[in-house]
């Protein structure tokens, strides 16, 4: 099981407008390293206001704590027009260059920010050209497209993934970063899953409390019972990358400051359970 942990986790300012960083990626790397993590996948904003020289000393950086970059995560807008779109195509190319001096294996998008009910042919179409034109680059640098199953995009739900899919079925790159698409279904998880296993290359692990939807411990949550979710997995055949998206205590209590070591710590519990299940073990 290939277990990365991701960067957005240890950002309090992951959600505001601006995404200003409140400490470089590099200073925390140590920090990740003594959770047992090997591997990570990296926020946009951990890297895409860096110039070329700050990258390659980041590479140097996560050499030097015994960490590879095995993903990017980016959100691009591929709906914009003009100038705006210029700018978003400048930043990919950008992002997808970062993302060979890093040696990453997969360049994690959403699949657009327009809801799949909201988007009429012509977007869906541009999204399809702009996705392809995306996945070529990606191909030229030896990385994988994987998109992300999430709400307000192409792949919000399982019949707008599996459409898209098609329509990018030319694209050997190309496949899907999963989330479960229900609340508290398990089963429906699964079955998700199976329908889209055969293009699934990566694989989002979070859990939350339904009541406030606060994040949670994998185990702890009752949003996808991974205890049953990750053996199906592995009887299906999954070979691809797992990420440690989220875990408890990202989010602190209003008025309270941000604790990246309870957030380490977590993730620590997370990776030591999700192998256990992986793995049958007792624990999971």
């Amino acid at each position: 099981m290939r277990l990365l942990f991701n960067t957005i986790m240890i950002e309090p300012n992951r959600w505001t407008a601006d995404h200003v960083l409140s400490r470089p990626l590099a200073d925390l790397l140590p920090a990740v390293r003594a959770t047992g993590f090997e591997e990570l996948e990296i926020w946009q904003y951990h890297v895409s206001a860096m110039s070329q020289v700050e990258i390659e000393e980041l590479a140097t950086s996560l050499a030097a704590s015994g960490l590879a970059a095995g993903a990017l995560g980016a959100y691009p807008q591929f709906h914009l027009d003009g100038q705006e779109w210029e700018q978003m195509r400048s930043r990919l190319e950008q992002l997808v260059g970062y993302g060979r001096v890093l040696g990453i294996e997969a360049f994690k998008v959403f699949p657009g920010r327009v809801a799949s009910a909201d988007a009429d042919a012509t977007l869906w179409q541009l999204t399809v050209e702009r996705l392809r034109w995306l996945a070529g680059l990606l191909a030229e640098a030896g990385a994988l497209l994987t998109m992300e199953t999430h709400g307000n995009t192409l792949c919000d739900t399982l019949d707008s993934t599996r459409r898209l899919l098609d329509d990018l079925a030319d694209c050997g790159n190309v496949g899907i970063c999963f989330q479960p698409y229900a609340d508290a279904d398990t089963d429906a998880a699964m079955a998700a899953y199976d329908a889209l296993s055969g293009r699934v290359r990566h694989i989002h692990l979070q859990n939350r409390m339904l009541a406030g939807r606060a994040t949670s411990l994998l185990r702890d949550g009752d949003w996808t019972d991974y205890g049953r979710f990750l053996p199906h997995v592995r009887r299906r055949g999954f070979d691809g990358l797992f990420c440690l998206e989220f875990t408890a205590g990202i989010t602190p209590a209003e008025g309270e400051p941000f604790d990246a070591g309870l957030v380490l710590d977590n993730a620590t519990r997370d990776r030591e359970f999700a192998l256990a299940a992986w793995e049958g073990r007792p624990g999971a």
